[in-house]
């Protein structure tokens, strides 16, 4: 498992992950690691980024390489792909992610399997072409690769706000006072003409933690805040920590791109120069 964060405010949005990647064992149980990448930059010249949660891997690579080799495809350095690589005055996010689903579904039927094993989330997210305010699109794959996912828009250029995935019930419990399954659970044991007023007293339980022209730097230390709480309530309940290991950060700014904030790396970029991202 994992927790997975963006956050959008007037001057762009930011992406936050933790690091851990749990694999079920034969025998039971599983074991975790924790230095998973989960936030991509989708083409090295332009404001578009990724992040994943859920299924690690597809086949034989994991979701990392899919999603550099789906890099290589937009910057054009992908021969058997050309007609992939982004107009860079005329490209969309939407666009990014309608082909983002194409290959993924396509690098699921090539391993010979009909089903995922597992739920797979992955979110583009940045700026279109000639566009002064960022977007995301949601990702979800389950069952069957029968047809390619429609992309949902889950944060359009005039919406504000944050989102956790995956793992969000820390997040969840600390601003809006709940969370899903307590929601399930109210409202199974409530009739449903009541349902409705049931949500609207919870929803007025809700702290929005953020303004929409709060300063990008504070964007930033607030997802990363909700990786971090995330990670500490994890660890602190009973069972394995699915969500640990580094905190990674990127922010997609209109003037300044893609950023990294936070990045591991398994090397010494001292002794590896050229391009990192």
């Amino acid at each position: 498992m994992t927790v997975a964060v963006w956050v959008k405010v007037f001057d762009g949005i930011v992406l936050s992950t933790d690091s851990a990647g749990t694999v079920p064992l034969n025998g039971g149980g599983a074991q975790v690691y924790n230095n998973a990448d989960k936030i991509f930059h989708l083409h090295r010249r332009l404001p578009i980024g990724a992040m994943t949660w859920g299924l690690g891997q597809i086949g034989p690579a994991s979701i990392s390489t899919v999603s550099k080799t789906l890099r290589q495809r937009f910057m054009g350095k992908d021969q058997t792909r050309p007609d992939w690589s982004l107009k860079e005055d005329e490209y969309t996010v939407k666009e990014v992610a309608d082909l983002t689903a194409t290959m993924f579904c396509d690098s699921m039927k090539q391993t010979q399997h009909t089903d995922w094993p597992g739920q797979l989330g992955y979110l583009i997210a940045g700026f279109s072409a000639e566009c002064d305010q960022p977007e995301a699109w949601l990702l979800e794959f389950e069952g069957p690769v029968d047809e390619v996912p429609e992309p949902k828009l889950v944060a359009s250029t005039d919406r504000w706000g944050y989102e956790a995935y995956a793992q969000p019930d820390a997040v969840d419990r600390l601003f809006r006072g709940y969370d899903q399954t307590l929601l399930a659970q109210l409202l199974q044991v409530t009739p449903a003409a009541h349902h409705a007023d049931m949500i609207n007293l919870l929803d007025q339980h809700h702290r929005v933690p953020l303004h929409p022209a709060m300063p990008f730097p504070d964007a930033i230390g607030l997802a990363k805040f909700m990786v971090e709480t995330t990670s500490g309530y994890t660890h602190f309940n009973l069972g394995p920590d699915t969500v640990g290991g580094p905190v990674e950060v990127a922010g997609i700014s209109l003037h300044e791109g893609f950023r990294w904030i936070n990045r591991k790396h398994y090397f010494s970029t001292e002794l590896n120069k050229g391009e990192l991202q």
